[in-house]
């Protein structure tokens, strides 16, 4: 089996792997979580499938062309001029697996890393201020609004984590897309390539 065919087949396992790590993204452990809608899953579950039967179609169309060009060498045909399509076929499995890695980890971007920062700063702040004013029987009205500040807070941390994640899905499933399209691509190449071959 070639390094491409292993390649095509890591693919959809790490895929797979990413998209369950997805679901529930850490926000730099941001204790919320954010479901999934049985819709993103469905589109998401129907893009995996797609990319995993292009992937065995790549697979099998692989192995045909490998069978043919050792078939063509015991016969003693010439070879050379499909030399530069091999070797494009090969480098296209190896990027398809660069970009699988490239996928694997959403980051958060600077802004969202500060305002995150920010915010979880503020809430453990508060949180001291609310303990205190309890453990010293402050007025309950010092307390309340401590409470509706600290309510404040916490409902723009969620917000910040809400949209990484919907920003996260999004380029999860663009990429996908992508894989898809260069699946598609490199399948559509060896099927050509099978086609040349003597």
């Amino acid at each position: 089996m070639t390094r491409r065919t292993m390649g095509l087949i890591s693919i959809v396992l790490v895929l797979v792997v990413g998209f369950g790590a997805l679901i529930a993204v850490p926000a730099a452990r941001a204790d919320t979580t954010a479901p999934v809608s049985a819709e993103e899953k469905a589109a998401t579950n129907a893009k995996l499938a797609t990319l995993k039967t292009v992937g065995q179609q790549v697979c099998e169309a692989a192995r045909a062309v490998q069978e043919k060009v050792k078939a063509a060498k015991v016969a003693g045909k010439d070879l050379v001029s499909f030399k530069a399509g091999i070797a494009t076929a090969l480098k296209g499995g190896r990027n398809l697996r660069f970009n699988v890695a490239r996928m694997r980890k959403p980051q958060l971007t600077a802004a969202e890393r500060t305002g995150l920062k920010g915010v979880e700063v503020r809430t453990r702040e508060l949180k001291k201020q609310l303990k205190a004013k309890i453990d010293a029987k402050a007025p309950q009205a010092e307390i309340d609004v401590l409470k509706g500040q600290l309510k404040t807070v916490i409902a723009k941390r969620e917000a910040l984590v809400k949209a990484f994640r919907a920003r996260a899905r999004a380029q999860f499933l663009a990429r996908l897309d992508n894989l898809i399209a260069g699946a598609t691509r490199e399948l559509t190449a060896l099927n050509g390539l099978l086609a040349t071959l003597p």
